[in-house]
């Protein structure tokens, strides 16, 4: 943010999945989370979906996170299916609050059964704060484990301003697991990446929610893009070959504030959200079941390109 102004930019998307099996499929039923969800900040403005061969049956609806999801059957025989997803999205440079003013400590009593402790000027509601509660619980690929709160132990200060403790661990996290293309799959649960050190954005995000949700303040999975080649003089961002994985942090007041343990960041200008769920398993771009198919090959390419960028007056500094 320069001078009361805020970047605008446009991101052209492209998101090619394709699948070749070794023996004829008869039938398949799939769901997608490609279509990125308008959030504070972010605008879809055009997505197109193209699926090989034809769908019989292909409709949009909306999963039980508030997600954008398409639903297609296939019903005849097929070698291959592909799946290509376009959009043109707008994205708002952020504004970051860097100061909660209350302490990890108060953001855990509140949200702990015997309540009580943020300020008096909280704006936590009970039907928000039943929300959030949601992403507290063991998933998927995220579990609840001792094992967690010994690795937070170098850093862990309670009484410590909630947001500057946030960041404070999201470095932690990112010095302490290495980044290693091909260390682990999609299953990698969020126990076996912390015993092995090493994994890929999915298993970074994966422990730091394992480790909030541990001690008792809720994280949830996004999934996203990442700009593939980045605004001249700025390093390329781990991750932008693919879609990429953050986590978003429930900070009572503040709302939901994002970080990036990959790129050690607060999730910036060049992040685009398209889904968020309690962990992968909730919003896999594509996921679904087939008859048939025998050995299956998988390929996924995605480009994320700056179409244009402009400055705005910022009338709002959360807008």
């Amino acid at each position: 943010m320069h001078n009361g102004t805020y970047r605008i930019r446009d991101y052209q998307i492209s998101h090619q999945t394709n699948y070749r099996y070794g023996s004829p499929v008869s039938m398949c039923h799939n769901q997608l989370h490609l279509r990125t969800r308008d959030v504070p900040g972010q605008r879809l403005l055009q997505c197109n979906i193209e699926i090989t061969p034809t769908p019989e049956f292909h409709t949009p609806w909306t999963d039980g996170f508030g997600n954008p999801c398409d639903f297609f059957s296939i019903e005849r025989l097929h070698h291959e299916m592909s799946v290509h997803a376009t959009s043109l999205i707008q994205r708002h440079e952020p504004y970051h609050q860097w100061y909660a003013g209350f302490s990890v400590e108060q953001l855990r009593s509140e949200l702990l059964p015997q309540g009580g402790g943020l300020p008096s000027n909280s704006t936590i509601a009970g039907q928000e704060n039943s929300r959030a509660i949601e992403f507290l619980n063991a998933s998927k690929y995220c579990s609840l484990s001792d094992e967690f709160t010994e690795f937070m132990k170098p850093v862990w200060n309670p009484q410590q301003d909630c947001l500057e403790w946030l960041d404070h661990f999201n470095r932690f996290l990112y010095e302490s697991i290495q980044y290693s293309p091909r260390s682990t799959d999609v299953s990698t649960s969020s126990i076996d990446a912390l015993r092995s050190r090493q994994g890929v954005c999915q298993d970074l995000a994966n422990i730091f929610i394992s480790c909030m949700r541990t001690i008792g303040i809720p994280a949830r999975y996004v999934s996203g893009y990442l700009i593939t080649v980045p605004a001249p003089g700025q390093p390329k961002l781990v991750g932008a070959d693919a879609s990429h994985a953050w986590v978003s942090v429930y900070t009572g007041p503040w709302g939901w504030i994002d970080w990036d343990p990959t790129n050690n960041m607060r999730v910036d200008l060049d992040h685009i959200s398209i889904a968020w769920g309690r962990d992968y398993a909730d919003v896999a771009p594509v996921q679904g079941v087939f008859i048939g198919g025998g050995e299956t090959t998988l390929n996924v390419a995605v480009d994320v390109v700056l179409a244009n960028e402009h400055e705005a007056n910022r009338s709002k500094p959360n807008e």
